[in-house]
């Protein structure tokens, strides 16, 4: 086996043992602690158990079987490996929804190569299914369900803007004042959109059942996974700009390259 697909093997061992921790906690309810105060910002930003124990056992099982891989995560400190290779962790994207109750939720699992994203993972244990994302050969991208039956993820391409489904989790708490004025004109011209899907609605996109899906406040840990599922069901993926997403914050996917420079030129407003 090559170096990437004995990775790709252990993705199957990482998103057991999160779910192994974070569904059982889901189903029977979990308190959160706001940690945006201990990080000097504003707002409430919500950790629980399931979070940080989640992640820690990740970081353990990777430690064990890929010692020189770097690996960064959302809840605890990076650790910088030897080789070329680096684990981007997110064990709860979605943690409001996961306090809630809402099952939109998922583990993020991405593996980047050279510091760009080769494989990614959106586990959604709640709903027994799982995306993933493959770009170390020729893109590919799989929803596999928990029964083990497994598709081909293909986006769906459409020729107008006026024809778009569009996506994104809570754009009155993500975006700023001239984000949000962007959001809102490709909002008008839509076809409908549809809210608090989290990680969920970038798989959506990959089935061809969104087009468009536009967000901002986006952490590595945020997006990486997300690239390759994307990407490998024939989907862009970018920054608001055209750019390489991989470390956001701002981000746009779309099934459709051919609407892209119109999307920018809406989104690019946003920064003057």
């Amino acid at each position: 086996m090559t170096a990437i697909s004995d990775r790709l093997a252990f993705f199957d061992t990482l998103s057991d043992a999160a779910r192994a921790i974070t569904l059982p906690l889901f189903r029977s309810g979990v308190s959160a602690q706001n940690k945006a105060p201990s990080e000097g910002k504003p707002g409430y930003d919500p950790v629980t158990q399931a979070d940080v124990e989640a992640e820690r056992e990740l970081r353990r099982l990777i430690r064990a079987q890929f010692p020189d891989d770097s690996i960064e995560g959302e809840e605890l400190p990076d650790h910088v490996g030897s080789n070329a290779f680096s684990w981007t962790l997110d064990p709860i994207d979605g943690t409001r929804g996961f306090v809630a109750g809402v099952p939109v939720w998922s583990t993020l699992i991405a593996l980047s190569q050279d510091d760009q994203p080769v494989l990614g993972l959106v586990d959604l244990p709640a709903m027994g299914i799982r995306a993933l994302g493959d770009l170390s050969n020729k893109p590919t991208s799989t929803l596999i369900r928990d029964d083990g039956t497994s598709t081909p993820l293909s986006v769906r391409t459409i020729e107008r803007l006026s024809d778009a489904r569009l996506g994104c989790t809570q754009p009155f708490g993500m975006f700023g004042p001239g984000e949000l004025a962007a959001y809102k004109i490709i909002q008008s011209g839509v076809a409908f959109s549809r809210l608090g899907l989290d990680a969920f609605g970038y798989v959506l996109l990959a089935q061809g059942r969104m087009d468009l899906v536009i967000e901002a406040e986006m952490k590595p840990c945020d997006v990486r996974a997300l690239m390759p599922v994307v990407i490998g069901a024939g989907g862009v993926i970018t920054d608001w700009h055209g750019g390489n997403p991989k470390d956001g914050p701002r981000l746009v996917a779309c099934g459709s390259p051919d609407l892209m420079p119109e999307l920018y030129t809406y989104l690019g407003r946003a920064m003057t």
